[in-house]
């Protein structure tokens, strides 16, 4: 039970003088006068009721910037989303513009549905179902002969339980100077949940599966705890926390045998 609950019910308990009777068996509780809203979570937390935050959907094969040496093309970027909860998922989208040029049109089509420029929610809920995989997903950039940058990032959330979301930022940039055709960036992402608690995730992207990729893991003291092989060019990687001290831990991507990368991974269990 979280800190929030109990000081949520501990809060209730004091609108509430309960008095019980012997013999017969009765229970009587005398309610103070309260706000509906109180009265609502109170009955939520006195019938046991509470909402725990799960990760359902995993995003992977995605490219995170793609470029174009000119501003006329329209640039696409794909992500496929990986249901890897204990059930189906009502899938909803957000769009959340972190910065466009007001000159040029962004769109984005999930399931059997595209949105037109501006739309920021998708109207439609797509169905993926447990352990399915899903790879309608498309954002274009229009740069209508406009040479700048654009970023936007995309929350994909379970429309049941909007608490259950994962996002992550596409990046698009127009006139690339000395890009000659576009250009995918590789590596691996930072941890998209940190804190993590009982897991995190990392999305990653290669030119080649041939270099021995893997993610190591060292505690403060620099003693190695894990050591995980990163399968295929690109993917989503789930590393279990559950079992690990809360802390601040290292994480490395090697790649040739030498360290390429490295990132702060927080531990704090709830």
């Amino acid at each position: 039970m979280s800190c929030q609950f109990n000081i949520l019910l501990i809060i209730c308990l004091t609108y509430i003088n309960i008095v019980i009777f012997r013999p017969p068996k009765r229970i009587v509780i005398k309610l103070y006068r309260m706000k509906k809203s109180t009265l609502l979570v109170c009955a939520l937390l006195m019938s046991g009721m509470s909402v725990f935050a799960q990760q359902s959907l995993a995003p992977s094969n995605f490219t995170q910037t793609v470029s174009d040496a000119g501003n006329t093309t329209v640039l696409e970027s794909h992500v496929t989303l990986v249901n890897i909860g204990t059930g189906d998922v009502n899938v909803g989208v957000e769009r959340i513009i972190n910065y466009f040029n007001p000159n040029m049109y962004e769109l984005f089509c999930f399931g059997a549905w595209c949105y037109p420029p501006g739309t920021a929610v998708a109207g439609n809920a797509t169905l993926v179902p447990m352990g399915a995989t899903n790879t309608t997903f498309k954002a274009q950039v229009d740069p209508n002969t406009t040479c700048d940058n654009a970023s936007l990032h995309y929350r994909f959330y379970d429309q049941n339980n909007i608490a259950d979301s994962i996002g992550l930022t596409l990046n698009f940039n127009f006139c690339a100077v000395g890009l000659a055709d576009n250009k995918e960036e590789y590596g691996i992402s930072k941890a998209l949940r940190n804190p993590a608690d009982s897991y995190t995730l990392f999305t990653y992207n290669f030119p080649t599966s041939d270099n021995g990729d893997k993610v190591v893991i060292y505690n403060m003291l620099g003693s190695l705890i894990k050591t995980l092989d990163l399968p295929g060019k690109n993917g989503t990687l789930m590393i279990t926390t559950s079992e690990l001290k809360a802390g601040v831990y290292f994480v490395s991507y090697v790649s040739g045998n030498k360290v390429q990368s490295t990132s702060k991974l927080v531990v704090s269990h709830h």
